[in-house]
């Protein structure tokens, strides 16, 4: 997904830092370091920072957090994860796949949880939910491609090929193109896919995709496409195709319809997580969980301007309808 990066990570208390509450043997030091700033990636570093507050543990007492961005370069992240060890790091959070990968590379084995992730399995995380690397915990988020095909049918506006960007560099951002492909072959439906591999390239990635007899775009969500979503915004409006989305802040920017997880909720569960670990609990003890809270969202002024009529059924299950 790109998903935007985040790691945090907690440093081991020096002869400085204050005693913890009871329960807790130290302060740890949580450094949050993300990819770049995007919708989702601000949503779950909120989701992580409400976790961890809720979980009862005391900020200034029992945690301290540190905040580090990559600014969007994917060629920092391993710096960005030593610069986290040196400044003393007891546990790292990895917030997407590509900050995840830097952080099992270059972390030390010090204890890492993620968030923001497509798939932990390929990210070299472990073999499955409970058969992990020993360090290493978190929270994955699988778009929901069989939901919005169906959204998509629902709609009833004659689209049958449907197109998307995708970044060969990110194997999230592969995976969830080619599980997009899987679910729209299910139901007849074609796929194709342009890649885009910087930033400077969505624009013109952007237009050739709506020039290959598509019906609507249906954008995964990735780091690249997440941070560029205001090039796809701007060729689906020139081309006059209906846009379909994964996250529910690009159905704000001008999307019809997003089918979105919940960020935030997924960020709660992983701040959930540190804080066991914070507590004393192995990673190796806490199995990988799917979060698979969904939001439909619904942009009416996006559908006016297509004369696209949004079905009762699909509003009647909305989350959100925006609308002027």
């Amino acid at each position: 997904m790109i998903i935007s990066a985040l790691v945090i990570i907690t440093a081991g208390c020096g002869g400085s830092r204050s005693r913890s509450a009871p329960g807790t043997a130290k302060r740890w030091h949580i450094i949050i370091l993300f990819l770049d700033s995007e919708p989702g990636c601000d949503e779950t570093r909120q989701g992580i920072l409400e976790g961890l507050h809720s979980s009862g543990l005391r900020e200034g007492i029992d945690y301290d957090v540190k905040q580090s961005s990559a600014q969007g370069d994917i060629s920092m992240l391993n710096m960005l994860v030593d610069g986290a060890l040196t400044d003393g790091a007891d546990l790292m959070i990895a917030v997407s796949t590509p900050v995840l990968q830097a952080a099992i590379q270059r972390g030390r084995h010090v204890p890492t949880v993620f968030d923001y992730v497509a798939n932990p399995i390929i990210a070299g995380a472990g073999e499955s939910d409970r058969r992990h690397l020993p360090w290493v915990t978190g929270v994955y988020i699988m778009s929901d491609f069989s939901g919005m095909i169906s959204a998509i049918k629902e709609c009833n506006i004659g689209v049958r090929r449907i197109g998307t960007l995708f970044c060969p560099a990110e194997i999230n951002s592969v995976y969830f193109r080619d599980e997009l492909v899987k679910a729209a072959q299910n139901d007849g439906f074609d796929v194709v896919s342009v890649p885009a591999n910087t930033s400077g390239d969505m624009p013109d990635a952007a237009m050739a995709l709506c020039g290959r007899n598509i019906d609507a775009i249906c954008q995964i969500s990735d780091n690249l496409s997440s941070a560029g979503f205001s090039s796809v915004v701007k060729a689906a409006n020139q081309a006059h195709l209906p846009l379909f989305v994964f996250q529910s802040k690009q159905a704000e920017s001008g999307a019809v319809l997003a089918i979105a997880r919940d960020f935030i909720d997924a960020g709660r569960s992983t701040g959930a997580m540190a804080a066991r670990i914070v507590r004393g609990t192995s990673p190796a003890q806490i199995p990988f969980q799917h979060s698979n809270a969904t939001k439909i969202i619904i942009n009416m002024d996006a559908a006016r301007r297509l004369n696209m009529k949004i079905p009762q059924s699909l509003l009647s299950r909305a989350s959100q309808v925006f609308s002027q």
